[in-house]
């Protein structure tokens, strides 16, 4: 926000047009209230109030009669209406002077549009004030002729008529040039203002918008957090692939894994297998959708194959399973098919393409159907003690924790549970709610798997001496072993 507003700033210099304004000044000297020479003409006259005054004064002098004759002046396309908007009329400050302010995209132009808008105004006060004193003269020499001479009268009436042949010839005694306009200065802040102004206003728009969106934020933005929320261990960190970076080699297993995602599963095998491993039944779940669960659990599931152990991965999420898409496995198992007392587990497993070591449940989904969602949970106890009988180890992925209760049953029948998190985008919310959820049943995950943590400089280590090789050691060999 900052550069844009900086950006903005810098265009605006480059863009804004050039203004001059120039100000020329007129002295208002009204006349006393008792003068006689100019009785009975329309001239300023002093009221008492001096800011009163010359604001009466400014309204007579800014007409359009004014703007016209100005216009016609300066020639060039000027119209009055143009002369009117460029013009401002105001007191300076508590004075008796006028200024006369004109604003144009030149300095000279300015000035002399300030200048002969100030002359015409009082050119046009003159005529007025003329005119009116021809007529008065016409009037008191009239009433001379027909006053008998030698008489008081007819001496008053002669008196009259040189006072305002006298004014006729000096003009309007009330509005007066005081300074002509000098060349007009441009106007505007300086650059250098602007841009640290514009500076200014992008920091505080930027943090102020930083402040909101931490406030508002419903992401976990980093793995510092996820630990505070969770109080969870970190067992191992996965790199985020792209899906070009996830693609599978040409003529590759579905279940194809980079080297960097590789060593990760490597590190999270070497907690939760051996003589001090966990036990045999790994249960994956979340706290949003997204995060990585299922695809987690089927790495999970493989990387067990391939280090020799028979596995059985069931997919538990039935309001969205995508194991079998995830393997690209076709067909899939009638979850319903669970609920006949007759169905047997080994019958309804299908061995995972390239890896005979790995049998999966890819069921089909119930929809958020609550009813089949129980009658499931209901068949848990003898659907986990087949698959333990059938495998090294049973992997089991389940719908996110912090969304639905679905897993909660499941969490007392695995020995292992293992909570899959993404920061950036893994839901605070969802994760507070998870954690009090498990809390509150007595269970606690051994740890978290991060997915997320960027390869960075390391990556290149993580194929070192496995670039070449497929993730199975040997794997046209482990494909003719049969599963023990």
């Amino acid at each position: 926000m900052t550069l844009a507003a900086l950006g903005g700033a810098i265009a605006y210099l480059t863009l804004r047009p050039a203004r001059y304004e120039a100000t020329a000044q007129m002295l208002v000297t009204p006349l006393p209230q008792d003068d006689q020479n100019f009785l009975g003409l329309e001239v300023l006259r002093d009221s008492g109030d001096p800011t009163r005054t010359v604001q009466t004064a400014a309204t007579l002098i800014e007409t359009r009669e004014a703007a016209d004759r100005t216009a016609r002046k300066l020639g060039g396309g000027w119209t009055g209406e143009q002369v009117l908007g460029a013009i401002e009329v105001e007191p300076e400050g508590e004075s008796n002077v006028l200024g006369i302010t004109a604003s144009a995209d030149g300095a000279d132009i300015s000035a002399r549009l300030a200048n002969d808008y100030l002359r015409s105004a009082l050119a046009i006060r003159d005529d007025a004030l003329k005119r009116q004193v021809g007529a008065e003269i016409r009037r008191a020499r009239a009433r001379l002729e027909q006053t008998d001479a030698g008489t008081t009268e007819s001496q008053e009436l002669a008196t009259r008529v040189d006072q305002l042949e006298s004014a006729a010839r000096g003009g309007d005694p009330t509005l007066a040039l005081s300074q002509a306009a000098p060349a007009g200065a441009r106007v505007g802040a300086a650059p250098p203002l602007v841009l640290v102004l514009a500076l200014m206003a992008g920091l505080a728009l930027g943090s102020g918008a930083s402040v909101l969106m931490e406030l508002f934020e419903r992401r976990v933005r980093s793995e510092e957090e996820l630990a505070m929320l969770s109080g969870l261990p970190i067992l191992a960190r996965v790199p985020y692939l792209s899906r070009r970076e996830r693609k599978s080699p040409a003529k590759g297993p579905a279940w194809y894994m980079p080297p960097g995602v590789r060593e990760g599963f490597r590190t999270l095998l070497a907690q939760i297998t051996g003589d001090e491993g966990g036990g045999k039944t790994l249960m994956l779940t979340s706290a949003s959708r997204g995060d990585g669960k299922t695809t987690s659990a089927v790495n999970l599931a493989v990387a067990l194959a391939a280090a020799g152990k028979t596995v059985v991965l069931l997919d538990f999420d039935v309001r969205k399973p995508d194991v079998g898409s995830a393997l690209q496995m076709e067909g899939t198992a009638s979850l319903t098919s669970l609920l006949n007392s007759d169905a047997s587990l080994e019958g309804l497993l299908a061995p995972a393409p390239h890896l005979p070591s790995l049998s999966v449940l890819p069921t089909g989904a119930a929809e958020g159907d609550p009813a089949l969602v129980e009658a499931v949970n209901r068949r848990l106890p003898e659907v986990m003690a087949e698959a333990r009988a059938l495998a090294d180890y049973v992997v089991v992925d389940t719908a996110p924790l912090g969304e639905v209760s679905d897993a909660l049953p499941l969490t007392h029948r695995a020995d292992d549970l293992i909570v899959v998190a993404r920061p950036g985008h893994t839901n605070r919310t969802n994760m507070l709610v998870m954690r009090d959820l498990l809390e509150r049943s007595g269970r606690a995950p051994i740890g978290m798997l991060l997915i997320g943590e960027a390869p960075g400089a390391a990556s290149t280590y993580y194929g070192y001496g496995l670039a070449n090789r497929p993730l199975l050691l040997e794997q046209d060999e482990l494909a003719k072993t049969p599963p023990s």
